[in-house]
């Protein structure tokens, strides 16, 4: 057996762990429905609409059929709620939290005595993602223990491997949180093999996770309107992440037991700040007073990122008073490319009612990690993404200074084997004076998707819902 020492260890050691992986990549290629009041409560399905800040970061030919200058403000509201099913027991968890939609500034300057009719000027910032959840797993186990996997993991590693921290990050936080012991047989060691301080018993298990932040866009973008027809634009969009997660899984035995173990708790934190930068076309063009079409293309995006990965594992023993954790800090620095979109749509306008539909192409097995040693990570996203589309309607009624919206956007599923799109349904109204305007959006976001909390259990089904309340205030000048 090991000596143990009675007190608690706490170990910083710098390793070479790869916390990113494919989940990371999908994260920062996905977008929400986020934005504007107007924007938002229409679906987001303003690619040949126009005359609308967030659309800056989806078609910026919008950008040249403003005729005035514009300052819009936009503070948000989400109640999020996420529930589990886990060995028939179902949990659920709640988070909420206010951000900032988007901030604009539009500068129009008209151009009278030439045919291209206005240079247009926007700078401000959108909000692409809101990372804001929280995830409870709970249930009883009664077929494995994470242990078990854990030493799947360690054995073949020898003793002294151990000893001298030469083994895997589990491996070594087990060993010296005396998850595990090498294996005797008849008081000889059998190195290389070991076996579970926990019983052979039903486990408790538990988990919960808790993320923050977002993803948002600084842009500047230049616009202009030839005759009235043709309407374009181009965007720099300046990325930036800030991602927190910290996470906590617990396991307990669920009777007493003669065993001395009682619980094992594994922590994992993750914090990742970054910025890059994108470009965007778009064009709009007018077939009649009724009808318009857009297009807009999205290079990839270039991303780095700065992750500090921290991890604890910590163990309880019978007697309360004697417990073990040992810890890691990992900092990490790489570059990360998201795929391109293209985008195409179409609105109409009939009797004061705007119909307009947006369709968006984007690949996201195209993502990939930019620097050296992310091969495998790289593969796994070749392997498991594929190329999808999102589809958006939005409906706007006008009357006068009353207005009406309502939207539709669903978010095709990015993986190859599972349908997790995502849909929303918004709606909106708005009061417009022509020179001052308040816009009030409300959008269901609802989507279900799949967590292991370790290889051995299967999938855990998670359903999502998110209510948001978006609220732009602005006037024109």
């Amino acid at each position: 057996m090991k000596y143990i020492i009675l007190v608690t260890i706490f170990l910083l050691n710098i390793l070479t762990i790869n916390a990113q992986n494919e989940i990371d990549a999908l994260r920062y290629s996905m977008t929400d429905l986020s934005g504007s009041a107007r924007y938002t409560a229409m679906g987001g399905a303003f690619g040949a609409l126009g005359g609308e800040f967030s659309s800056l970061s989806s078609n910026p030919g919008g950008l040249g059929m403003y005729q005035f200058s514009e300052l819009s403000f936009t503070p948000t509201i989400n109640l999020n709620s996420t529930k589990s099913y886990y060995s028939n027991n179902t949990a659920t968890a709640y988070r909420s939290n206010s951000t900032v939609g988007n901030f604009g500034l539009i500068l129009s300057t008209p151009k009278n005595n030439s045919d291209w009719k206005r240079i247009n000027i926007g700078i401000g910032w959108n909000q692409l993602s809101n990372f804001n959840n929280s995830t409870l797993i709970e249930g009883v186990n009664f077929n494995n223990s994470i242990v078990d996997k854990i030493i799947e993991e360690t054995n073949g590693t020898l003793t002294n491997d151990l000893i001298n921290g030469n083994g895997n990050t589990y491996s070594q936080l087990a060993w010296n949180t005396y998850l595990i012991d090498p294996l005797y047989i008849n008081n000889e060691l059998v190195d290389g093999q070991y076996v579970s301080n926990f019983s052979n018993n039903s486990k408790i298990q538990r988990k919960n996770i808790r993320t923050s932040g977002d993803m948002s866009e600084f842009v500047i973008s230049l616009g202009s309107s030839f005759q009235e027809k043709l309407y374009v634009g181009a965007t720099l969009g300046i990325p930036a992440i800030n991602f927190y997660e910290y996470s906590e899984y617990i396991e307990s035995e669920n009777a007493d037991t003669a065993n001395n173990l009682r619980e094992t708790v594994l922590s994992e934190e993750i914090s990742a700040y970054g910025t890059g930068y994108n470009f965007k076309i778009g064009a709009i063009y007018r077939f009649s007073e009724n009808i318009k079409i857009g297009g807009a293309l999205h290079s990839p995006t270039f991303i780095n990122i700065e992750e500090d990965y921290n991890i604890i594992m910590a163990t309880s023993f019978k007697d309360s008073s004697l417990s073990y954790s040992m810890g890691y800090r990992t900092p990490f620095n790489y570059d990360l490319i998201t795929p391109m979109k293209a985008i195409i749509s179409a609105s109409t306008i009939f009797n004061n009612i705007i119909i307009s539909g947006q369709y968006e192409l984007i690949d996201y097995s195209t993502a990939e990690y930019f620097t050296t040693g992310f091969e495998m990570e790289n593969n796994t996203i070749a392997d498991i993404y594929q190329r999808t589309e999102n589809i958006k309607i939005g409906a706007e009624i006008n009357l006068k200074t009353l207005i009406l919206r309502a939207g539709y956007a669903k978010y095709g599923s990015p993986y190859v084997e599972n349908d997790f799109s995502i849909e929303n349904f918004s709606y909106g109204i708005g009061l417009n004076n022509g020179r001052y305007f308040m816009d009030l959006a409300y959008i269901l976001s609802q989507n279900t998707n799949e967590y292991s909390i370790y290889s051995y259990v299967n999938p855990i089904k998670l359903v999502n819902t998110n209510h948001s309340i978006v609220f732009t205030l602005g006037f024109r000048y």
